[in-house]
């Protein structure tokens, strides 16, 4: 999990930051002050929000920062910074009399207790069992006492609550945030989203059309807030929601059989995550009498972050209801992935 600290104010202005220093003020905190893009790199993942001033917006757009929640850039001219805002991420340009909008924003950051490792998940091929690695990484986090969260973004998946065990769990699905305006309380969506051996999911239900709502961002920046750990299945398929779930991500996984015809279609998949994602890696499933780890890794040029053991008894377990938590291939799997993260075992 990435603790929060204040929020980042990052300008040369005397103006800004006396102005910053108000607005944080009337959400009860105090903010760190970046005059350079040193200080402004060293904290800007670990900020709960960035306010970014015109003076400087230009430049630190330029560093190649990692996207993240909660940046919003304030100008006097707010047109004339709207492409350089976008690229750097933030969710709005406002001007300086705008208080209202910036203190709503600070809130909206300092809501829930931190900010969640977001892990997002991708078959390299079909029935890879991406679903069933995120599924182990839930229940993985819980065994560290981390507060985790699984989210079903595969319109084509089979469904993570099945995989879990959990279709029959009271709580809120995808098709209950189709009608959902504005920010959603932190609080709120841990309470009313349905558990499985201290997992929370969402999924669709059976019946309802598999399409994530309109209301996906604000689902996803109140999940970030309320919980430790965030694992997303995303569609190998990448349409612009699977890639900006990916960009949102600390790390996106690709998981791949080592098969021939596997790797063949991961390496497509690859391509197209590295493109939107800020760090990626392999998790490779092991087949009987197939390529091996070292083939996987010099065919897509990467190396192997985990590795997951046939297990016989995985497949029934999955089907009788019982989820994939007694594998301890890919409790191992999962645990590594996790100690690569820095969620470390309590």
């Amino acid at each position: 999990m990435t603790d929060f600290t204040a929020p980042l104010i990052v300008t040369t202005g005397e103006r800004m930051i006396d102005d910053g220093l108000r607005w944080c003020a009337a959400v009860g905190t105090t903010p760190e002050i970046a005059r350079d893009l040193t200080s402004a790199r060293r904290a800007w993942r670990t900020a709960a929000a960035v306010i970014v001033g015109d003076d400087v917006v230009d430049e630190l757009a330029r560093t190649s920062l990692p996207r993240r929640e909660h940046v919003l850039v304030v100008a006097d001219e707010p047109a004339q910074w709207w492409a350089v805002a976008v690229e750097l991420g933030a969710v709005a340009v406002c001007r300086p009399h705008e208080e209202d909008r910036v203190v709503e924003m600070l809130s909206a950051a300092l809501d829930g207790s931190g900010e969640a490792c977001v892990v997002s998940v991708v078959g390299g091929v079909g029935g890879a069992g991406a679903s069933t690695f995120i599924a182990a990484l839930g229940l993985a986090a819980h065994r560290r006492h981390l507060r985790p969260l699984v989210i079903d973004a595969d319109p084509l998946g089979g469904g993570l609550d099945l995989v879990l065990g959990a279709e029959r769990a009271e709580g809120v699905r995808w098709g209950d945030f189709g009608s959902t305006r504005g920010r959603l309380d932190a609080a709120s969506l841990t309470d009313v989203l349905p558990a499985c051996h201290g997992v929370s999911h969402l999924a669709w239900t059976r019946d309802s059309p598999r399409r994530l709502p309109g209301s996906w961002p604000a689902v996803m920046s109140a999940a970030v807030r309320g919980f430790d750990v965030v694992a997303v299945d995303v569609p190998r398929h990448l349409d612009d929601v699977a890639a900006e779930l990916i960009g949102r991500s600390v790390l996106t996984l690709l998981v791949v059989p080592e098969e021939i015809a596997s790797v063949a279609a991961a390496r497509h998949t690859l391509a197209a995550v590295s493109r939107a994602a800020p760090a990626s890696g392999l998790v490779s499933v092991a087949r009987p009498a197939g390529l091996g780890r070292a083939a996987v890794e010099e065919a897509l040029g990467m190396p192997v972050m985990a590795r997951i053991r046939p297990d016989r008894r995985l497949r029934g377990a999955v089907d009788r209801g019982q989820g994939p938590g007694r594998s301890r291939s890919l409790r191992r799997a999962a645990d590594t992935v996790l100690d690569a993260l820095g969620l470390e075992r309590s």
